[in-house]
C-alpha cells in the first residue's frame, strides 16, 4: 500500500534512536543494576548483541519488500489468517507498551515532583497530546523531535559532566562479584527493554522517500550504537555516584543531578532530567501509538488512516488506568519478568516467522 507522508532517512532514523532511548535512558540504570550490579554494562553489551540481529532481519525483510509495512508483507509470505493470528499478541503488546509509557510519565510525575496530584490527571494529559501528535502524521512527528531530542542529549552529558567530582572509580570493581548468572539477568531484562522493541519499526519504514532507503541501514545501526553508548553510560555513572546502592535508586539519573552542587552555584538541576525523561517518553509514547494505529490500519485494510487514533487512545488510557489500580509495585515486576516474556511472544516470534518465511521462498525462487 502506498503511503501518503514521506520522511527522510535521516529523520527515520532519529525517530529510531528517539524510540530506542526513550524511557530507558532514565529507566533502565536503576532495575539493570539491581540485578546484574558491577556487570550492568556488559548485560547490555549482550542484550544489545541480540539488538544488532534483530536489526539486521528486519532490514533484510525491508529490502526484499520496500514498500510493504510488516503487516502487509506478513500477509504475502504466510497468508492472511496467519498473519491475524500472529497479530494477536503482536497488537497485545503494544497496548501494553503505550499505556506503560504514559504510566511510567505519571509514576515518575506523582512521585518525584507533584505527589499531591492525581496519577491519572498526568496520564489523560499525557494520552491526549500524543494522540494529537499522531493525528498530525509522521512528518510532523520527524520534524518536531529532532531539536527536542538533542536538548535532551546535551542535559545528559551536562549532568554527567558535573557529577563527576562524586565518582568514586573503586565502585567498578569487582565486575562481577556474584559470577555470570546475575549478568545473564540483566541482560535478559535490557533484552526485553528496549532491544527487543525495535522490530515494530519494520511497521514505519515504507515511509522512507526512495532515494533516502540505500542509506537506511547505515543509520539506523548508528542509531542503534548511540543508544547502547548512552545507556551504557548512564548506567556507569549511576554506579560511580551511588556504588552498592545504585540498584536501589529509582530513576537513578534524576537522583545523579540532584545531589550536583557546585561552589553553592550550580545545584538542583535535576528539573533538566526530569525534562528530559518527559520528553523522550512522550516521543516514544506517541511513536508506539502510531504504530498501533498503523497496525490496525493496515491488517484490516481501511482507507482512513487515522479514524482509530482516538478510540486506540482511549483504550490505551483504560489500560493505564488498570495498572495504576494493581499499584507501582505490579507494575515495576511486570516490566522486570513478564515484559521479556511478553515482548518475545509478541515481536520476536512473528518476526521468525515471517523472517522464515521469506528465505524459504527465496530458496524455492
Amino acid at each position: 500500500m502506498k503511503v501518503k507522508e514521506q520522511i527522510s532517512s535521516a529523520q527515520m532514523s532519529v525517530l529510531f534512536f528517539a524510540y530506542m532511548t526513550g524511557s530507558s535512558i532514565v529507566n533502565i540504570p536503576a532495575p539493570l543494576i539491581g540485578y546484574a550490579k558491577n556487570g550492568a554494562w556488559i548485560s547490555l553489551l549482550l542484550s544489545l548483541s541480540v539488538g544488532t540481529l534483530l536489526l539486521f532481519c528486519v532490514l533484510y525483510l525491508f529490502r526484499k519488500f520496500p514498500d510493504l509495512t510488516f503487516i502487509e508483507y506478513s500477509n504475502a509470505l504466510v497468508g492472511k489468517w496467519v498473519t491475524l493470528l500472529l497479530a494477536v499478541p503482536f497488537l497485545s503488546f503494544q497496548f501494553h507498551m503505550t499505556s506503560g509509557i504514559v504510566l511510567d510519565i505519571g509514576l515518575f510525575l506523582n512521585s518525584s515532583m507533584m505527589r499531591q496530584t492525581p496519577l491519572s490527571i498526568f496520564v489523560f494529559c499525557v494520552f491526549v497530546a500524543a494522540a494529537l501528535t499522531v493525528r498530525s502524521g509522521i512528518e510532523t512527528l520527524a520534524r518536531m523531535i529532532l531539536v527536542p531530542l538533542i536538548g535532551v542529549l546535551c542535559f545528559v552529558i551536562l549532568i554527567m559532566l558535573l557529577s563527576g567530582n562524586t565518582y568514586r572509580y573503586d565502585h567498578l570493581l569487582p565486575i562481577m562479584p556474584d559470577g555470570i548468572k546475575p549478568v545473564i539477568l540483566g541482560a535478559y531484562f535490557s533484552y526485553g527493554f528496549p532491544y527487543v522493541e525495535l522490530v515494530l519499526m519494520a511497521m514505519l519504514f515504507p515511509y522512507v522517500r526512495r532515494e533516502g532507503r540505500p542509506h537506511l541501514a547505515r543509520g539506523m545501526f548508528l542509531a542503534l550504537y548511540m543508544n547502547a553508548f548512552f545507556l551504557i553510560a548512564v548506567t556507569l555513572c549511576t554506579i560511580l555516584v551511588f556504588g552498592p546502592l545504585a540498584g536501589e535508586r529509582k530513576y537513578s539519573m534524576f537522583e545523579v543531578a540532584r545531589i550536583i552542587d557546585l561552589l553553592e552555584v550550580i545545584q538542583r538541576i535535576e528539573s533538566l532530567m526530569g525534562i528530559s525523561l518527559i520528553l523522550t517518553s512522550f516521543f516514544k509514547a506517541a511513536i508506539t501509538l502510531f504504530i498501533l494505529n498503523l497496525t490496525f490500519t493496515r491488517l484490516f485494510a481501511l482507507k482512513d488512516d487515522r479514524i482509530l487514533v482516538f478510540p486506540l487512545t482511549l483504550i490505551c488510557f483504560i489500560f493505564s488506568l488498570k495498572q495504576i489500580d494493581k499499584g507501582a509495585a505490579h507494575w515495576m515486576y511486570s516490566v522486570a519478568v513478564i515484559h521479556p516474556l511478553w515482548a518475545t511472544w509478541a515481536y520476536l516470534l512473528p518476526l521468525a516467522i515471517v523472517a522464515a518465511a521469506a528465505v524459504l521462498k527465496r530458496n524455492r525462487s
